[in-house]
């Protein structure tokens, strides 16, 4: 276990007044954040931790590597899990090799945590912090049996919920909280009762912003997507749509997944010669992108919130996405963005052309898009983590007294 920032952790939680009502001292556990600086959960960890630091003392669990830019900068703790597997990993490597889910869950998040169970991880959390925020099924279920602090899950949509849900109900003693009012409609309507919280993701104002510099030139009119490569972030009906859409219409994707069936299905429409892959960029290098395009399209399936859509706004680039309940929480149609139903490439299309043809729909979607990103801060949404751990802190030291 290595630790960054702080020479003696349990010194330094002491003396900002550790399990002090003003000064909660609130540890996350997400193996990813520490060194990767892409994907939509790893960055809304990252900023949290990072915004929370700014005023409360705050620690970050995850894995050994080279630190993320956004996490050398930060004034969080972070305690980094040696890297070395042992026994465990010898064992995983032992697994059929069949392409499981399996042995990826078990080498990604079992790992790190028993692991920390063998380095002091365990110990260093029970002397450090008050309560723990976890993000990770296997993670919530592990760590809220071996702590003795409260351990809270946030959820980020129920789109793949299943089987574990019902093995989370039966073994996890943590809490939970949600990041929208979407995801609290999933989780009762899946678990019967109300999750402990909700918490949204948010947006850097002041660096996603209009004016910052654009990543790439172009001449022609450019849709831009920032997601993962997979169909149903509705990527394949945007590839349809722009099909339909006139010659000098291109298409800019920037992301991860399965990039040989994108290529197939941006070959069988002809489209090749005016669409773009980029791959994963940075976070911190996201904001020139979307400065650079005409338009951002995110027509997913399914969105618990739809983060890219909010750092879209910030950045006064007018947005086409899908009419859901997650997204719905903060785009209006015609007023901050243009809605549209999931599945349907030819009605994308007709959002993308009357956006195209009307300038006084772009400014207003670019001016009341901005506005709407503010509401949508990190720091309001620290702030609202840090009611929501004195509240469960609050309730365990009650159980615990009863």
């Amino acid at each position: 276990m290595k630790s960054h920032q702080a020479s003696d952790e349990r010194t330094k939680a002491a003396s900002l007044g550790t399990g002090n009502a003003e000064q909660l001292t609130i540890g996350t556990y997400f193996s990813n954040a520490g060194t990767r600086d892409a994907g939509g959960v790893v960055m809304y960890v990252q900023e949290l931790v990072d915004a929370l630091a700014t005023h409360q003392p705050a620690y970050l669990y995850t894995d050994a590597g080279e630190l993320t830019p956004k996490m050398r900068r930060t004034e969080a703790h972070i305690v980094q899990l040696e890297a070395e597997h042992g026994v465990l990993g010898e064992l995983i490597a032992r697994l059929p090799n069949t392409g499981s889910a399996v042995s990826s869950v078990l080498d990604e998040n079992l790992s790190p945590l028993l692991r920390g169970v063998r380095d002091g991880t365990i110990h260093h959390i029970n002397e450090t912090v008050d309560i723990l925020v976890t993000h990770d099924f296997l993670d919530d279920l592990v760590l809220s049996n071996l702590l003795d602090i409260p351990v809270v899950r946030v959820f980020h949509g129920f789109e793949r919920a299943g089987v574990g849900m019902r093995v989370r109900e039966r073994l996890s003693t943590g809490y939970s909280v949600v990041n929208s009012e979407q995801t609290k409609r999933e989780f009762v309507d899946h678990l019967e009762y109300e999750p402990d919280g909700i918490v949204y993701p948010g947006v850097d104002i002041d660096r996603f912003r209009p004016d910052v510099t654009p990543a790439f030139d172009r001449d022609e009119w450019t849709i831009l997507y920032v997601g993962r490569f997979v169909e149903s972030k509705g990527l394949f009906d945007l590839v349809d749509a722009v099909a339909e859409l006139p010659d000098d219409v291109h298409l800019h994707l920037v992301g991860r997944g399965d990039i040989d069936t994108l290529k197939r299905r941006i070959e069988a429409r002809g489209i090749e010669s005016r669409t773009i892959i980029e791959g994963t960029v940075p976070h911190d290098e996201l904001p020139g992108y979307y400065a650079s395009a005409d338009v951002f399209c995110l027509p997913s399936w399914y969105e618990s919130f739809g983060m890219v859509n909010v750092e879209a706004m910030a950045c006064g680039t007018p947005v086409v996405t899908t009419a859901l309940d997650g997204v719905t929480e903060y785009a209006v149609d015609c007023e901050t963005a243009m809605l549209v139903p999931p599945s349907a490439p030819g009605e994308l299309a007709d959002a993308v052309a009357s956006l195209r043809s009307s300038p006084g729909l772009r400014e207003r979607l670019e001016r009341n898009g901005r506005e709407t990103a503010k509401q949508y801060s990190w720091e309001r949404a620290s702030e609202r983590l840090v009611e929501t751990c004195r509240e469960i802190v609050a309730d365990a030291d009650s159980s615990l007294q009863r």
